[in-house]
């Protein structure tokens, strides 16, 4: 009898969690660091949406752009830890000076899907994700980039109100009135 009650409040707990949204902030803005070190921010939108924005630089690579993604996040276990997936577009400027001999590297314009965990402690928001591309224009010599998994380390600058339970009334009609 003991395990159906603990079975049954450990499943009430998780009801309860369900309702709490999967992300802890609003705003929050930080490095992500895969081929070169880049800047990324992130917007929440609603229900469990966000918009993501990263300015990639040339640092170790002769690429520099921006890759604009919408992201769901689903809760696991509990509010601030979850997984997301996204698509997107993206653009990149090729140095000509870096591009390699018998390749012709033009600018690039092409579709980004995102997968991946996040975790947020305080202000903090840590990701590690992996985004392929499809570059639908330029001279790449590859139009399909697997990209490596990456890690993003975020500073929470405007945190989200969490949601309060609603009160019911189941008890109101047991309350004596005066």
């Amino acid at each position: 009898m003991t395990s159906i009650r603990i079975a049954s409040a450990f499943a009430f707990i998780l009801l309860l969690h369900t309702a709490a949204s999967a992300q802890r902030y609003k705003t929050a803005v930080g490095i992500r660091v895969d081929e070169g070190l880049n800047l990324t921010v992130q917007q929440y939108i609603t229900n469990g949406w966000t918009a993501e924005g990263i300015l990639h630089t040339s640092i170790n690579s002769d690429k520099f752009g921006v890759t604009l993604l919408g992201e769901k996040h689903h809760k696991i276990l509990m509010r601030g830890i979850n997984f997301y997936t996204g698509a997107g577009l993206h653009y990149y400027g090729i140095d000509a000076n870096g591009s390699e001999a018998g390749t012709s590297m033009d600018n690039v314009f092409g579709l980004s899907v995102i997968g991946g965990l996040e975790a947020s402690i305080g202000r903090l928001n840590v990701a590690v994700d992996w985004k392929p591309e499809l570059h639908l224009s330029g001279g790449q010599a590859h139009p399909f980039d697997w990209n490596g998994a990456s890690i993003s380390v975020r500073y929470i600058i405007a945190k989200r109100e969490r949601k309060q339970v609603k009160e019911w009334g189941v008890w109101d009609k047991f309350k004596k009135k005066k």
